[in-house]
Formats: C-alpha cells, sequence, structure tokens
C-alpha cells in the first residue's frame, strides 16, 4: 500500500458579517518548504495561501482533514494550518459571509468571541496509524515556556511531533513524546530540514496495539520487595517529575513469570504508585492483554523486549532524568526512534551496559533504562542509581 504524506498550511477565515472576518494570517510559507523538501508529499493550502483553494474556514479545513482521513494510504498528516482560534459576532446576528453588513455610520459596535472548536484533536482519534505533525507559536516566551507549551499541545492532541517557534525570539524547536526537545535555534531552514528527518525516521517505526481489559489495579505490594525500595527512593529523590497534563514520564516493570509481567500505568503520577498500584499484561503470540485501571506504559513492549531477552533479570525502572558527569553508563542517541516502538526497544536492548549485577543505558535527551534482579539488594541498585542518575532533574 502506497503510504502518503500530505502537508497542509495557510490560514483560516471566521466569517463575522458580510465583508467582515476574524482571521489567523498565514500565507504557506513553511507548508510550501516542507513540501520542496519532501517532494513525495502532496500539499494542501487554504485559499490565504493559495487563491485556487476552496479552503477559506476552519469548517472546510476540518472537513478536508474528515476526507482524507478516510484514505487507509494517508498515513502522515503535517498540519501547518493556522486556525483562527476564536468564533465572533456583533450583536444578536448570526455571523456567516452573508450576514448583515455593519455601517461605518452606525458607529461602535461591540464583538463578542469564543473560542473555536479544536480540530487537531480529531486526526488521532479517528485513526492512531497516522503519523500527526502540529505546531505551536508563541510569542517572547523563555525557552522553558516554549517548550511547556508545545508539549502540552502534542500531549492534549496525540502528536508524534510538534514544532514550536516564537515570532519574537524567532527560536525553534521540534518537541517530542519522551518529553524532550530537538534543534533549539533560530535558524528557520536548520529546523525544517531537522523536522523532515526526525519524520522520515518516525514515521515508518513499527507499534503494535494492546488489548485492553479496564478493571482494578494491581497492589504495589505485588511487587518484590527490592522494587518496591527502589521505587520508593526514586519518588522520594524526585524521580518523576509531574508535568502540566498531571502525569508523570517514565515507567518500570517486573517480570511474573514466562507470559506475564506487572506494569506501571499510562498516564498517571507514579509518585502515587503505592496508592494507584500497576497493571497486569499477559503476553501470549506476541500479543499483549493489559488488566487495570489504566493502559500499562507506553514503554510496556520494550519493557518485554528486554525482559525476553535478559532472562536472569526481572525489574526495569526508567525515569527522564539525565546522567550525572562522569557516568560510566552507555548513551545511544534517541533522535529517530519514538518511546514505545519496536525500534526503541532494540536501541535500547543493543546498547546495554553491565554494571555488578546490573545493566543500563542511557537514551540520549530520553532516560536512562536500568534493569535488575529482584533478589539483588535494593540498597545496591539504590546507590548505582543515586551515583548515575541526576533525579529530581528534567532530561529536557
Amino acid at each position: 500500500m502506497e503510504r502518503k504524506t500530505i502537508i497542509l498550511g495557510g490560514g483560516t477565515f471566521y466569517y463575522v458579517r458580510n465583508h467582515l472576518a476574524l482571521a489567523a494570517p498565514a500565507f504557506g510559507r513553511t507548508a510550501r518548504r516542507l513540501n520542496e523538501l519532501m517532494p513525495e508529499s502532496d500539499l494542501v493550502l487554504t485559499k490565504m495561501a493559495d487563491q485556487n483553494s476552496n479552503l477559506v474556514t476552519n469548517e472546510e479545513v476540518k472537513h478536508e482533514i474528515l476526507r482524507l482521513i478516510e484514505d487507509p494510504e494517508v498515513k502522515v498528516i503535517i498540519l501547518n494550518v493556522a486556525f483562527c482560534d476564536f468564533d465572533g459576532r456583533v450583536g444578536n446576528t448570526p455571523s456567516g459571509r452573508h450576514a448583515l453588513r455593519l455601517e461605518t455610520l452606525e458607529g461602535r459596535q461591540i464583538l463578542s468571541i469564543t473560542p473555536a472548536e479544536k480540530i487537531i484533536p480529531l486526526i488521532r482519534e479517528m485513526r492512531k496509524d497516522i503519523f500527526l505533525v502540529g505546531f505551536k507559536t508563541t510569542t517572547d516566551a523563555t525557552e522553558e515556556e516554549q517548550f511547556q507549551k508545545g508539549l502540552k499541545l502534542l500531549k492534549n492532541n496525540r502528536c508524534n511531533l510538534v514544532l514550536a517557534n516564537d515570532t519574537v525570539s524567532r527560536n525553534n524547536m521540534i518537541i517530542t513524546p519522551e518529553e524532550s526537545y530537538y534543534c533549539y535555534t533560530m535558524d528557520r531552514e536548520l529546523v525544517l530540514k531537522e523536522l523532515v528527518e526526525m519524520i522520515r525516521a518516525r514515521s515508518v517505526l513499527t507499534f503494535h496495539r494492546t488489548n485492553f481489559i479496564q478493571g482494578e489495579s494491581f497492589s504495589f505490594e505485588v511487587l518484590s520487595n527490592c522494587l518496591q525500595q527502589v521505587l520508593s527512593f526514586v519518588v522520594e529523590s524526585g524521580g518523576y517529575i509531574l508535568n502540566e497534563n498531571g502525569f508523570t514520564a517514565g515507567h518500570f516493570c517486573q517480570r511474573i513469570d514466562d507470559h506475564s509481567f506487572y506494569s506501571s500505568q499510562r498516564k498517571t503520577d507514579h509518585n502515587k504508585v503505592e496508592e494507584l498500584g500497576v497493571c497486569k499484561v499477559e503476553v501470549k503470540d506476541e500479543k499483549f492483554t493489559a488488566h487495570g485501571a489504566y493502559l500499562p506504559s507506553v514503554g510496556a513492549r520494550s519493557q518485554w523486549l528486554l525482559l525476553k531477552n535478559n532472562p536472569s533479570f526481572d525489574c526495569i525502572i526508567h525515569t527522564h532524568n539525565p546522567l550525572k558527569e562522569g557516568s560510566p553508563i552507555p548513551t545511544t542517541p534517541q533522535k529517530m526512534y519514538q518511546c514505545g516502538s519496536l525500534e526503541c526497544g532494540l536501541n535500547t536492548l543493543n546498547h546495554l551496559g553491565e554494571f555488578d549485577g546490573i545493566k543500563a543505558v542511557y537514551l540520549e535527551k530520553h532516560g536512562a533504562n536500568i534493569l535488575f534482579k529482584s533478589t539483588a539488594d535494593p540498597y545496591h541498585v539504590i546507590r548505582f542509581i543515586e551515583e548515575n542518575i541526576a533525579l529530581g532533574v528534567k532530561t529536557s
């Protein structure tokens, strides 16, 4: 099957009255350049960017996106449209392109604006197999503010990548689901080229769905004493850091037997693991079925891959904290791999180093995966983490 990449660009209008509209000014420059860098892609522009287009309003772009979603060959959507974020109304007259025209002789008018419907969430809600690239604009934001706003867009809409740019500082960054960012620069051409490189690498990665049977979580007490103590240390040391959406990145797990394991739960606060518990994942013919109150970690398949290929180890902990200077833990690039993909798991597996009964690797701009045994002295594992990982500090 052909894999189609669609780039949408330009701005949209919201008609308030005849001869009066709200607008999000954007004229398609970025979308056109991305199309030049990706000649295999199809370019769709709004009328603001292309006078031959029939796409003027948010609603018309929405219908175009719904049409694209129906095409199973569409696998990548780069949504660079600047949507008009507000609907407007003057008085009690319903808005529209043919609504009664305002006369300047009538003097001052009051325009009431309300937030418009968000369209970007529809894409991954309807097609989880589509690789979605979003864009976030900030105005005179700090580096941290720019990152957090772009990350919020990414998480809320399940984007695979987000390019955030600031209209005052002119700084750009590419934000990833691993809660980190790349290519922080004022060089727009450089960041677009890197974005294309990352899209091409990440959009062909392998993901598998997990069957989920919702029920009660499994108690924290099902975990070994070693893993419980290591987790308690990591929590107390600030290893799991809350994001703006109220949950923590990272994961942990423990093997039960050759066909099942306990895993941390997705979109929860790992600092409350004693209260929230864990889920159980069963594996049969490489098909995963999870039981619990929440889905297992996005990294659950990577967890199982590591456990399966390291049979003498049965515990894994992963946090999004940087390495301490001088740490001997090997580092491997993460830029081309999205967390949760088979390729991310293989990248982790193939670069593990061994340290006195512990295995570990650091995924660059992501975090460390640490494998140990449930029969190990927990203080030995804790010392290893304490000596190598800067707990309390976010990787990004």
